[in-house]
This record gives structure tokens, C-alpha cells and sequence, in this order.
């Protein structure tokens, strides 16, 4: 089996304490671009099997949404995902974005791990621009959704737990990204046990250190954003 891969361990424990830009009050849609993938201002969306969806200002419509993607989820690309919780969070449905936050942040970083390095490429590859995109979106926008996600640390950690207990479901990327080369699917369920693993020491850690973690987290400013 593979060896846990502490980086990620190490990112999940940062994202409680994220840099102060966490703790700005932000009304309405996060100031977030990825050319040419999103814009917040003109509100653009490029990629993604649920572009045009995604676009909503109605609530009611966005949690519609959210729904059908969670009953079609092996089928919907990560970009929507990541997109999805974006749009909620601006919508002011802000539990709801964190999950599908780290719903999406655990099945990209599954996703990179399957990705075979021989044909990543570089600049303008897909598998390259991909694992670019996701990194970026996970810090830029990670910060205010993690922020907001552990106002109430115990309904954090309970997320993480759901989040967790649903990797095992994961199921190949090979027909959501065909022009990919990703490794044989047998490595599919090693991969998922790691991330797993990964994030279960973190829920461990955040559940040992729970006192420690909010005193940084009102010391940053953050609480309560």
C-alpha cells in the first residue's frame, strides 16, 4: 500500500487557519477568476457539463441543482463540483458550499494521483491545465469556504466525516475525461484508501486539538466570517 502522502494531511490542518484573507466579510459573489475557465465579474462559467445551470441567482434553483448532481455524481466533472460550491457560497448557502467544497477537493486530489505522469504535459494539456486549475481554485477560494465551514467547528469536522465516508464511492475518471491518461483502474481503490487516510488523521487531529484551532482561529480574525 502506499504511504500516506503527508503534504495533504498537512493542507487539510492549514485550511483552519488560512491566511487573512479568510477573515474579510465578503457580500455576494467571491471575487474569484481562472481565465478562461470563470469569471465573478461578468459572471462566466466555460467549462463544465452543468455551465449554464451553474449561472442561477435563485436559491431554490441552486439547491435544485445540487441534488441532481448528487444523484448523478460519478457521471458530473470536478470542475462543476468545485463551480457548484463556488455559486452556493455566493448565494449565501454557505453549509452547503462547504461540503461540496471538500466533496470536490477529495475526488480532485484522487484525481491527480491517477493521473499518469507520463503524459501530463505541460502548458495547454488538458491533464496539466486541469491539475493547475484545481490546486489554484483550492487556495483562492478554499480560504473564505473554510473560514465560514468551521464557524461551528464540531458541524466542520462532522462534514469532513461525511466527506470521508463517501470517497469509497469515487468511480474511475476515464469516461468524464477521455483525451486523459490516467493509470490502469486497478489503482483506482489504493489511491482512494490514501485520501482517505489522509483525511481521517486530519479529523483526528482537528478533534485533538479543537481548543488550539480556535484560538487561532479568532487570533486571525476568522471566526465568525
Amino acid at each position: 500500500m502506499k504511504i500516506s502522502k503527508p503534504a495533504c494531511f498537512a493542507a487539510f490542518v492549514l485550511m483552519l487557519v488560512f491566511s487573512t484573507a479568510s477573515a474579510q466579510d465578503i457580500k455576494g459573489r467571491l471575487p474569484f477568476y481562472a481565465v478562461p475557465y470563470y469569471n465573478s465579474d461578468p459572471l462566466t462559467i466555460s467549462i463544465g457539463k452543468y455551465k449554464t445551470e451553474l449561472l442561477t441567482e435563485d436559491t431554490t434553483k441552486i439547491l435544485a441543482l445540487a441534488n441532481k448532481i448528487k444523484a448523478d455524481l460519478n457521471n458530473t466533472d470536478i470542475e462543476s463540483l468545485l463551480f457548484l460550491s463556488l455559486r452556493l457560497y455566493d448565494l449565501g448557502k454557505k453549509d452547503e458550499s462547504f461540503y461540496w467544497f471538500h466533496t470536490a477537493k477529495a475526488r480532485a486530489i484522487v484525481f491527480i494521483d491517477m493521473l499518469d505522469t507520463a503524459y501530463v504535459g505541460g502548458i495547454g494539456s488538458q491533464a496539466f491545465e486541469l491539475k493547475t486549475f484545481f490546486g489554484t481554485f483550492s487556495q483562492l477560494v478554499g480560504g473564505y469556504i473554510n473560514a465560514h465551514g468551521f464557524n461551528d467547528f464540531d458541524r466542520g469536522v462532522a462534514v469532513f466525516e461525511k466527506v470521508k465516508g463517501e470517497i469509497k464511492n469515487i468511480g474511475s475518471f476515464k469516461n468524464l475525461y477521455p483525451n486523459i491518461h490516467f493509470l490502469d483502474d486497478n489503482k483506482l481503490e489504493e489511491e482512494k484508501m490514501v485520501t482517505e487516510e489522509n483525511l481521517g488523521k486530519a479529523i483526528t487531529y482537528f478533534k485533538a486539538n479543537k481548543e488550539e484551532l480556535m484560538k487561532k482561529r479568532i487570533g486571525r480574525g476568522i471566526q465568525g466570517k
